[in-house]
């Protein structure tokens, strides 16, 4: 039996490797988010999600945003290989279709 797919701590970025990757991670662009993505030498894939309130102004709607994004990483982690992750959601809404093809792009 495999073991659980978790959404662990040390997959979590800290404001210094955010800083980090926006500095020299490549960015892609798209309508509804901004993806940011850099290799690590962790060998774990890590994620940060940022959603602003001018983006989406319902705590409600932000939080469930967030735990779908998490839900999609932690289901896909094992694809995503050893890198930094940051999503900034700019839309009202996210396509997870798009973003997966983003993401399985080298």
């Amino acid at each position: 039996m495999s073991e659980r797919k978790r959404f662990r701590r040390r997959q979590r970025l800290r404001t210094a490797d955010i800083a980090a990757l926006f500095a020299g991670g490549r960015v892609l662009r798209r309508p509804g988010f901004t993806l940011l993505v850099k290799a690590n030498e962790l060998g774990v894939p890590r994620l940060s999600v940022i959603i602003p309130k001018r983006a989406v102004p319902l705590a409600v709607n932000r939080n469930r945003m967030k735990r779908q994004i998490r839900e999609w990483f932690r289901m896909h982690q094992e694809r995503l290989g050893s890198q930094d992750i940051s999503i900034r959601v700019t839309g009202k809404s996210i396509a997870f279709a798009e973003l997966t093809e983003v993401l399985d792009t080298p």
